[in-house]
């Protein structure tokens, strides 16, 4: 398990901020988050700043370890993007697929039918000749 150093860490890699960055704007030194300073604790007041600040992060994980960074579950980086994808949106997503892939099937059992009962009409029609 992680400490919450580490996982303030994690924020900002998943936010693809420059460290320095992230905690300069946080009004943090870099230095409390690396080495023997980052067992050490953390006051309430930078909690509450990074929380005010990125509202997107779900307080039980900064603070507990438990449960998904982000508030709407796990967040999946895209490339080269700053945002995510939510992974209730794609499990949705993948159940909308799934009733079109039951849809399309029947469609394609029904058809098979339709081609067999076409198929053996035109039998019936070649044996009349």
């Amino acid at each position: 398990m992680t400490n919450i150093k580490e996982r303030i860490l994690e924020i900002a890699e998943f936010k693809k901020i420059n460290k320095v960055d992230f905690f300069k704007d946080l009004g943090l030194s870099y230095a409390n988050f690396k080495g023997v300073q980052k067992n050490s604790s953390l006051g309430s007041d930078t909690l509450v700043t990074i929380l005010a600040k990125y509202s997107d992060i779900n307080e039980a994980w900064l603070l507990k370890g438990t449960g998904e960074m982000l508030k709407d579950g796990i967040g999946v980086a895209l490339e080269d993007q700053d945002e995510y994808v939510s992974m209730r949106r794609i499990d949705s997503t993948i159940e909308a697929l799934n009733k079109v892939v039951e849809t399309q099937e029947i469609t394609i059992r029904s058809q098979l039918k339709t081609i067999a009962a076409l198929e053996a009409q035109l039998k019936q029609l070649q044996k009349r000749k």
